[in-house]
């Protein structure tokens, strides 16, 4: 009896001891089973997160930390338990990022198109308040606002989005395109009407047509519902503002011309030309002038002030063209008048050249008196006598005739830089005491008997020139 207890304590002890390794062994088959159905399931939601969307650093983050999941490994059998538990564990909370991120994800999107479908509203019900036309587009936001909740996935939402984004930038352009044209129209009328307002201020001109222009510019802009509507309009009125500016100009013109005239008339009589019928002919279209009403009647007004001009300059021309009285007697004689500015050679008493000149300025005048020409020179270069930097300094400058009639180098010249001739010039122009003549009245033959001419200049300063040569005059 007691050897079938100990027979029947060791098959027990026995079974007991055989149990544990079967046991270890289900329970480790257990556990990679479920590291194994977590490691499928981590891989397709990722790979589902992927193909909705889910930014692809976000992807690539997760994927390495999966590496480092599936890097875990034991040393020994008896600690695999452990190790299944640490993997299981890592792949719940990838498992439950993954899914946090992703959801993240499609919130910021759903918020980015409703943001966006806010806008388009907001830009839809301004381009209809202004009449803005949305042919092709979608004035209705039920589509998008019935579509949001159906995409559940961020590519989804930005599909959705790209098309609202689509639209919005259409109705965009049309709007940007109608306010740039409207402010055009609006610029355009605005001058136009400033331009009417200015005119206004001279009752005599006629300016109901353009104003009717303008009137029924103003009116056709409520129908208008495109940015090409405004073309016709702004055309209309720019050509408006261009017909009043050209009345106002003209009109400007005119009241200019007749001043200009009036000026030469008092010169002409200052001087006692001849005056003809110019006087009264000036006044009569001075009071044309005041009842003008449009651009042509200016015009016309203008040109004929210009004419009367035009005849009064050629009277005093003529009037200060008169040769210089004098008694020349037998002989060469040249008589130059320092108020006229007029000089005129005599031969034998018979004057032969009449011309305008220039005389030297007031602070550097030509001195009056009788003279005689002692030295003649053809060509002639003159130089400064003042030093660089002196206000009265000049470069050196050849001439082609050249009568000296006073010590101190006082000359009757040519002047090829100079272009003003005549009264005044010698008052805001002048030279610096010499007489400046005209090329071609001192090239003429019967005035060269004048000049006697030279082969060689006189040498120039510092070597060996006279010494009343150093102040010469330009």
């Amino acid at each position: 009896m007691r050897g079938l207890r100990r027979l029947v304590f060791v098959v027990v002890v026995g079974g007991l001891l055989a149990a544990i390794p079967l046991s270890a062994v289900a329970s480790e088959n257990i556990l990679a089973g479920n590291v194994r159905r977590a490691e499928v399931a981590f891989n397709q939601t990722l790979t589902d997160a992927v193909r909705g969307g889910l930014d692809q650093g976000e992807a690539d983050t997760l994927t390495w930390r999966y590496t480092q999941v599936q890097a875990i490994k034991t040393s020994s059998w008896w600690q695999m338990p452990l190790t299944e538990h640490r993997k299981l564990d890592a792949l719940s909370r990838l498992d439950s990022d993954l899914r946090a991120i992703y959801q993240k994800q499609i919130d910021e999107s759903r918020d980015a198109l409703d943001r966006q479908l806010h806008r388009w509203n907001t830009m839809m019900a301004e381009a209809q308040n202004a009449g803005v036309s949305l042919d092709g587009l979608d004035e209705e936001a039920a589509r998008f606002v019935n579509a949001g909740p159906a995409a559940v996935t961020p590519n989804q939402l930005l599909a959705l989005a790209s098309v609202l984004g689509q639209q919005y930038a259409a109705v965009d352009g049309k709007l940007a395109a109608y306010r740039t044209a409207r402010a055009q129209v609006d610029a355009a009328l605005q001058t136009a009407s400033g331009l009417l307002a200015n005119a206004g201020q001279y009752p005599q001109l006629r300016l109901t047509a353009f104003n009717d222009q303008l009137t029924l510019a103003s009116a056709a802009l409520a129908a208008v519902r495109s940015a090409e509507g405004f073309v016709p309009i702004l055309a209309q009125v720019q050509q408006t503002s261009v017909a009043v500016q050209g009345l106002l100009d003209a009109r400007s013109a005119a009241v200019n011309q007749l001043a200009d005239t009036r000026s030469t008339l008092a010169s002409a009589q200052s001087i006692g030309a001849a005056l003809g019928n110019h006087p009264g002919t000036i006044n009569a279209l001075a009071g044309q002038l005041s009842s003008a009403a449009d651009q042509p009647a200016f015009q016309s007004i203008t040109a004929q002030l210009y004419q009367e001009k035009q005849s009064l300059a050629s009277a005093i021309y003529f009037k200060q063209m008169v040769p210089v009285a004098y008694n020349a007697g037998v002989g060469k004689v040249i008589v130059i008048s320092l108020s006229r500015q007029v000089l005129t050679a005599y031969q034998d008493g018979n004057a032969i050249l009449t011309t305008f000149v220039a005389t030297g300025r007031p602070q550097l005048p030509t001195p009056p008196g009788v003279y005689r020409i002692f030295a003649r020179y053809s060509p002639y270069k003159f130089i400064s006598p003042w030093p660089y930097g002196s206000p009265w300094w000049y470069p050196s400058s050849w001439t082609s005739f050249a009568m000296e009639f006073a010590a101190g180098g006082y000359f009757i010249h040519d002047a090829p830089w100079r272009s003003w001739y005549g009264p005044g010039a010698n008052l805001y122009n002048g030279t610096h005491g010499c007489v400046n003549v005209p090329y071609s009245p001192m090239a003429t033959p019967r005035y060269l008997t004048y000049i006697v001419p030279r082969p060689d200049p006189p040498p120039s300063v510092g070597e060996g020139e006279d010494r009343r040569f150093r102040r010469r005059r330009h």
